[in-house]
């Protein structure tokens, strides 16, 4: 009986961890998708130096992102490998920071370029609008791979980043990526309090990404209400 117990206990974290990882996924996706609509965004920008800085940048960009059809397949291959690995509880920490951690380079070179294709001036308001939202879900997951990665490390050296209102005893993966998404709402994150001074300035900087986000895009919207470009 106790075998059975535990082996459901190790299936139940194998799927938990699967799920981690396919937010990841998620979020490369839509990094993916912000990529596929940049050339035109950088074509329409009319200051030299604004749209020769966001060309280094969308090149930074390019150079995180799978281009050729085997290497994508290769890649969907070994994802497959490693959710087999993570529902037979087998260890596959490399490859979530790998994946994570590729996740937190695109999120910052895609925040730069969001920043200056929102304060260039545009002939297509509707393109940035697009660009926000794909981003909006890749700022979310990669804050929350990082909370939940920092933290849970802390943990198992007996200390933690982050309190969370609720029991101790209950926290678990998810709780990070909630987190992460209802500071869309509130611009830091809530149902949580930052333990150390590294989480207290992650929160401080997520807070800060985020209105940053909400002022330019309504400086954007302002401008384009007005008739500007």
């Amino acid at each position: 009986m106790n075998n059975a117990a535990t082996a459901m206990d190790r299936m139940r974290r194998g799927f938990s961890r699967c799920a981690t990882l396919l937010l990841l996924a998620a979020g490369h996706l839509s990094a993916g998708l912000f990529l596929s609509n940049l050339d035109d965004g950088l074509a329409q920008i009319s200051d030299p130096t604004i749209r020769q800085t966001a060309a280094i940048l969308h090149r930074l960009f390019e150079s995180l992102t799978i281009h050729h059809l085997p290497v994508r397949l290769a890649v969907v291959a070994a994802l497959a490998l490693v959710l087999v690995r993570q529902i037979r509880g087998q260890p596959t920490r490399w490859f979530e920071d790998l994946f994570g951690g590729l996740l937190l380079l695109r999120c910052t070179a895609q925040f730069l370029i969001l920043n200056l294709l929102l304060l260039a001036p545009m002939g297509a308001g509707g393109l940035l609008l697009t660009q926000l939202v794909l981003f909006l879900p890749v700022i979310t997951i990669a804050f929350g791979w990082l909370y939940w990665r920092l933290d849970s490390g802390a943990r198992r050296c007996g200390r933690t980043h982050i309190r969370f209102q609720d029991a101790e005893s209950t926290v678990d993966r998810f709780d990070y990526f909630y987190m992460a998404g209802i500071t869309l709402l509130s611009f830091e994150p809530s149902g949580a309090t930052a333990a150390t001074r590294l989480m207290k300035t992650l929160f401080l900087v997520h807070g800060v990404v985020m209105l940053d986000l909400v002022a330019l895009t309504l400086s954007r919207a302002i401008g384009l209400a007005s008739g500007g470009g």
